[in-house]
């Protein structure tokens, strides 16, 4: 993770099915400033257990070059729980949250991590969160939803992914 909010720009995102120890091995050897370890849609239901396992070792692969280390969690909230659990560590500095509706599912989501912070003695907030609206619903909602976490910085309005930067630099003070 890096160390002050201005080094917290990514140019450039690399999407990683976190299953693919192929896509892993060679990941860190493509310039991205952040590899995305994709446990969403790009990870088959049945092939999420065996990529959350292996996710400490993915983060150490693909960040071997410096870049920053996200993960993409899943949605409904058991799958989101259990992502948590196994993403949340030193070398991860954000996550993804696919399927972002509301600022109560952000408030939420952040609770969880935070107790998961501290039971592996973590700073409260290393965990950043990037929210993926992808509804119709949460789109509408798109105000509630960049309130939820701090000010927002749309980043593609084509796709409506937008980043909390102010987030992450309150997280880093």
């Amino acid at each position: 993770m890096k160390e002050n909010a201005q080094d917290l720009v990514w140019r450039s995102l690399l999407y990683v099915p976190a299953n693919n120890p192929k896509f892993i091995g060679k990941a860190h050897t493509r310039g991205a400033d952040a590899i995305i370890l994709d446990l969403e849609d790009s990870v088959p239901q049945m092939e999420r257990p065996g990529a959350r396992a292996g996710l400490a070792d993915a983060a150490r692969s693909v960040a071997q070059n410096g870049s920053d280390v996200l993960v993409r969690i899943n949605r409904p909230l058991p799958e989101a729980v259990l992502d948590i659990e196994a993403a949340v560590m030193p070398e991860v500095s954000a996550f993804f949250v696919a399927k972002a509706e509301s600022a109560e599912h952000l408030r939420l989501l952040e609770e969880v991590v935070a107790d998961r912070e501290r039971a592996l003695g973590l700073r409260l907030g290393h965990i950043g969160f990037v929210p993926m609206v992808e509804t119709a619903s949460a789109y509408f909602r798109m105000a509630e939803i960049a309130g939820a976490l701090g000010p927002v910085e749309i980043q593609d309005s084509q796709t409506v992914l937008f980043m909390i930067q102010a987030s992450f630099w309150r997280r880093l003070e």
